[in-house]
């Protein structure tokens, strides 16, 4: 009979995370990029269409703080039950007719989508807690890669006339099929006993996950701002042609897959601060060359070192919180951590949008330099080690 007391990685590998974070990629890969698909479909203009697509993050943030709890207490069932949601949901948008069934059916993409990212982020952060390796720089590169494959599937779908909802609901039956197979390589609970939480304990760790929190938000507002105004700033901003315009998301995308290939050599190198402190900077640099760019070349360049820096901030911080909570309340720390820091990926685009509104949209983006700065200085409050067990899994 399996133990409680046993460490929960001694059944649960890398291997395991990685796929969790692939399929997680690609089924937001195939939704992402069905966008187009999706406004057909239900006749909404580009305004009413950005409104709904707010109630993604509306609904992610609740269902992380209620999933994370829920994990620490039941385990097992609910990583299991939260894979199994989302890949129910995944393909109900493509499914949506008219306005009100799209709200409907992106409250509960939004719903599912944060509760299996809680679940992913909080078995790669028991993996590095347990076996002191890195794995989520990696996990995170593998959801990039994700998501651009099926947005390439996405592609091919369209291009055989088909819709995306065949192959979204392909993959969710295997996602279920997967995740009921594989259901014994995750421990029936994370911590290695269920404790009750101490008053006194909770407020002191509160206040850290607050920071975590928002150390992650300020990243995710640079990495949305930047994603999601990058098409329109090379057509409006530089005058590229539309096919070149449309290639900024992918160069973003991919950059940001290496990035945090690249963020996890390095954290096992140097420490967590330096890591956050270097995409803080670096990402400031990439802003900068975006904003004073006038050419296309020059644009790209800028959204491809923007990507590279930035991407590695977020799994960095999962990192150092999974691996600064106790084990008992690893779930919450991580779910509370991700919820806040979704704040900061739904005002991205806001914040530049409304910048631009009262300037234009050159500075609003050359704006983020300053969040990317607030990064790097308040990477320096990191309750973390300096570069101790860094040694790769």
């Amino acid at each position: 009979m399996e133990s409680t007391a046993l460490p929960p990685a001694a059944k649960l590998r890398g291997s395991t995370v990685f796929l969790g974070f692939g399929v997680f990629g690609l089924l937001w890969g195939l939704y992402a990029a069905a966008l187009p698909e999706i406004k057909d479909n239900t006749g909404v203009s580009d305004g009413e269409l950005g409104t709904a697509l707010a109630c993604v993050a509306l609904a992610a943030a609740p269902a992380m703080f209620l999933t994370g709890r829920l994990l620490d207490r039941y385990g097992r069932p609910v990583a299991i039950g939260s894979l199994v949601l989302f890949a129910a949901v995944a393909s109900l948008p493509t499914l949506a007719t008219s306005t009100s069934t799209l709200v409907v059916t992106l409250l509960l993409f939004g719903f599912g989508s944060g509760c299996c990212d809680v679940v992913i982020n909080s078995l790669a952060a028991t993996v590095e807690a347990e076996t002191g390796g890195r794995v989520l720089n990696r996990a995170h590169a593998l959801f990039s890669v994700g998501l651009l494959a099926g947005a390439v599937g996405t592609s091919v779908t369209h291009a055989l006339g088909a819709s995306v909802t065949w192959p979204l609901a392909a993959l969710a039956a295997c996602t279920v099929v997967g995740a009921w197979a594989l259901r014994t390589r995750v421990p029936p609970r994370l911590g290695r006993a269920h404790q009750p939480d101490r008053p006194t304990g909770r407020r002191k760790v509160d206040k850290v996950v607050l920071g975590f929190g928002l150390l992650a938000a300020l990243a995710m507002l640079v990495e949305s701002g930047v994603q999601q105004w990058s098409a329109v700033f090379l057509a409006d901003g530089v005058g590229a042609a539309d096919g070149l315009s449309g290639l900024a998301p992918g160069v973003f995308a991919g950059s940001m897959a290496l990035g945090r290939l690249a963020g996890h050599w390095l954290s096992t190198r140097w420490s967590d601060r330096v890591v956050l402190l270097l995409s803080g900077l670096v990402s400031a640099f990439g802003v900068l060359v975006v904003a004073w760019s006038h050419r296309p070349l020059l644009a790209l360049a800028g959204f491809a070192v923007t990507g590279l820096a930035i991407s590695a901030a977020a799994p960095t911080v999962y990192s150092v919180a999974g691996r600064n909570a106790p084990a008992e309340r690893r779930g919450a720390v991580i779910g509370s951590t991700a919820a806040i820091g979704y704040v900061g990926l739904l005002l991205g685009p806001v914040v530049v949008g409304q910048v631009a509104d009262f300037t234009q949209l050159r500075t609003a983006i050359g704006s983020l330099v300053v969040v990317s700065l607030a990064l790097s200085a308040a990477a320096l409050l990191l309750p973390t080690a300096g570069t101790e067990d860094r040694t790769a899994q």
